[in-house]
């Protein structure tokens, strides 16, 4: 039914001609796929329940106000291109995906710490004229395209703070 709504071709694992059969004999569409009200319905509750299911995974990950977190940590990197001439601020949307996988791979990591260590790297960087930075988004998580494995320069900071508490004195 999904397929009919989007208007996409499924892939072949789906038997195309059985489940059109199954939706007609149901009278959730038609002989040329068109949605009757009750399929689109059915595939509205579905959608409510998907974004339903996301946000109570983003809130037992990231904690009830999260997005304040994230707002706040975005709001740490300069409103700025890096020298690099990427943006050092990306979306909030963008920051959640990446901080929920932050947090289920370091769950003993909190998030005043995270807001103390990005703090210590934006101020160091800033000492430098932001050469080098990594945009706001790759300094959570960043992907190598060849080996397919992700690494975080937040984790290491946050490690670094753990280790050395009085670094944060300097800032």
């Amino acid at each position: 039914m999904d397929c009919c709504r989007q208007k996409i071709k499924p892939s072949a694992i789906i038997n195309v001609e059985a489940e059109s059969l199954i939706c007609q004999s149901r009278g959730l569409i038609d002989a040329e796929g068109k949605l009757s009200h009750t399929a689109q319905n059915i595939l509205n509750e579905f959608e409510t329940y998907l974004v339903k299911t996301k946000k109570k995974v983003a809130t037992s990950v990231l904690g009830e106000n999260f997005l304040d977190k994230i707002k706040e940590y975005r709001e740490l990197f300069p409103a700025m291109k890096l020298p690099s001439g990427e943006l050092a601020r990306q979306s909030v949307q963008e920051l959640k995906d990446k901080f929920i996988w932050f947090f289920k791979t370091y769950p003993e990591y909190d998030w005043d710490l995270v807001l103390d260590a990005t703090d210590f790297y934006v101020f160091n960087k800033h000492k430098e004229n932001y050469s080098f930075m990594v945009t706001s988004s790759y300094f959570i998580q960043k992907t190598d395209m060849k080996t397919k494995l992700s690494r975080s320069i937040l984790a290491d900071y946050c490690q670094m703070i753990i280790d050395n508490p009085e670094i944060l004195k300097n800032i």
